[in-house]
């Protein structure tokens, strides 16, 4: 993978705002309330997230799934599923 893209990729990751995050799920027809979007920004900056990271990735879905609910960490995770062909 281009480590370029890669690196543009956990920039934006890392410095997602809840408006960007409700925006990014409304462009892909996701459903996520302002109330989800928070919780998920507030996990995500719990730590500087590597998506070329396999195993951080998913304990971060994992983490998700069990501070918030399914729906929210599937939800978060088709987003990000969007970036998989650019990943290693």
């Amino acid at each position: 993978m281009n480590v370029f893209i890669q690196q543009l990729i956990n920039q934006k990751i890392n410095s997602l705002t809840i408006p960007e995050l409700i925006k990014q799920a409304d462009k892909n027809n996701i459903s996520l309330t302002n109330q989800q979007a928070e919780q998920v920004v507030s996990i995500l900056k719990t730590e500087k997230i590597d998506v070329g990271n396999a195993a951080q990735v998913e304990r971060l879905i994992h983490k998700l799934q069990t501070e918030t609910d399914s729906h929210v960490a599937n939800t978060i995770e088709q987003l990000l599923k969007q970036y998989s062909h650019l990943l290693p």
